[in-house]
């Protein structure tokens, strides 16, 4: 079949499954799992995958799939993402009320477009029209949340990375892949560049006595306070950086009024644009918490890793994925990358190695993160999402793939994923008061 011939038939195969993606999304939605805990969403999608015909490799970083399509014809690989992971976010209406875990971002949306690309591609009969292969990687832990968790999992020897897509690059799941793309919910279309980020564990040790008598101890909440006094006036020296965030929360405060207390933790994130200016402004950070603590006469040691690399969307791509878009969609309203996101996703640690792209559909509606956070258009957030994921597949390797092979050929400008692994690997370490 010709090219238009390809992409009317992927569109006519995901409309054809509607009912069925509308309810996986449903279904996705109504038993939410967060990060290294998709347990049930990857086993439910997988079982989907291998009824298509599809060979699925599980159990890749921790709790994700990969499903390969290969037309035996040689040419690039191209991998469409879907991620996993839900928020946890007790008080909305809609969560697990055992665990508070809700898809309040929308990644339901996103892992059912993944699978309805496969849908599109399997049912469509466009393999034969196609040459290379297509991976269809089901990614777990995007939200950068629960750490303790996370560090368990760590200590276990479990994963590397806090982060799904950082953990699979180092499991070797991106070794072969060419080019990669994933759309997530919104209520628009387009995609934008990211900042990149940094997570901190501080703990704050002092010497517990009774709060009567505070002088023979060492107050730890003292140190956290001058500590929080600290990072306030630092963020005042960012402040005209429209980009740069700190923020974060008490964990741990003390156990008891009328102790005062000899340890509290604080949860932090570090966000920068590039990576140059996480690396600074993660060291000016550790100093200005150590000096404070140590003002209160305590102890401190910060335990820093590796959240996300800056997402620089690739603009090729991006301008094949904006035309693919207005293919399904002429009316849409396509942000071209006009405004720089200072929030973070670990698809930048994709496009620090790979061309990829993190594009947006809408679908979704209320505050992103917040408790009024819904699926309000299923059209838009299952079905269109799917076929605009499986019609750039077509498009990038459709024939000879000469469009595929031509942003392929970008990869060599960015970093080997063995260097990449070498800089996320110096960002991750613990420092204390006495190495000051």
């Amino acid at each position: 079949m010709d090219h238009s011939e390809a992409r009317n038939a992927v569109r006519a195969a995901i409309e054809k499954r509607r009912d069925f993606l509308c309810a996986v999304g449903t279904h996705i939605w109504n038993n939410p799992e967060p990060g290294f805990r998709e347990e049930k969403t990857s086993a439910y999608l997988v079982d989907i995958f291998r009824s298509l015909g599809l060979e699925v490799k599980t159990g890749l970083a921790v709790t994700g799939f990969r499903a390969d399509i290969d037309t035996g014809r040689p040419g690039p690989t191209v991998a469409i993402l879907g991620e996993l992971d839900s928020l946890v976010l007790p008080n909305h209406p809609e969560c697990d009320k055992t665990t508070g875990a809700v898809h309040a971002c929308g990644h339901n949306a996103s892992a059912t477009g993944l699978l309805g690309a496969a849908i599109g591609i399997v049912e469509s009969g466009v393999i034969d029209s196609l040459c290379g292969k297509i991976a269809f990687i089901g990614t777990p832990a995007e939200e950068g949340i629960e750490m303790d968790y996370r560090k368990s999992l760590i200590d276990a020897g479990k994963i590397k990375s806090i982060s799904g897509k950082s953990q699979l690059l180092r499991e070797g799941v991106f070794d072969d892949v060419d080019i990669s793309y994933m759309h997530h919910l919104s209520t628009r279309y387009g995609y934008n560049d990211h900042n990149g980020c940094v997570n901190k564990k501080i703990t704050i040790r002092g010497k517990s006595c009774h709060a009567a008598s505070p002088q023979k101890g060492h107050n730890a909440l003292n140190g956290a306070t001058l500590a929080l006094n600290a990072i306030a006036m630092l963020r005042e020296v960012y402040s005209n950086d429209k980009y740069v965030r700190i923020h974060g929360i008490i964990s741990n405060g003390g156990s008891a009024v009328n102790i005062i207390p000899d340890t509290v933790t604080l949860e932090y994130m570090l966000r920068a644009p590039d990576l140059d200016s996480i690396v600074a402004l993660n060291d000016r950070f550790d100093k200005v918490v150590m000096y404070a603590a140590r003002a209160a006469e305590c102890e401190a040691a910060i335990e820093t890793v590796h959240g996300f690399m800056p997402l620089i969307d690739d603009p090729e791509l991006g301008e094949l994925m904006k035309e693919t878009t207005l293919y399904v969609n002429p009316e849409a309203n396509y942000d071209h990358n006009q405004n720089f996101l200072s929030s973070c996703t670990d698809m930048g640690d994709i496009a620090t190695v790979i061309p990829a792209v993190h594009g947006y559909v809408p679908g979704g509606s209320g505050t992103a993160h917040g408790i009024d956070y819904r699926i309000s258009d299923p059209e838009k957030a299952y079905i269109e999402n799917s076929i605009i994921n499986a019609i750039i597949a077509v498009d990038l390797l459709y024939g000879d793939a000469a469009k595929g092979k031509a942003i392929a050929a970008g990869k060599k400008d960015l970093l080997p994923i063995p260097e990449y692994i070498r800089i996320i690997d110096s960002l991750s370490k613990t420092v204390k008061s006495e190495e000051l």
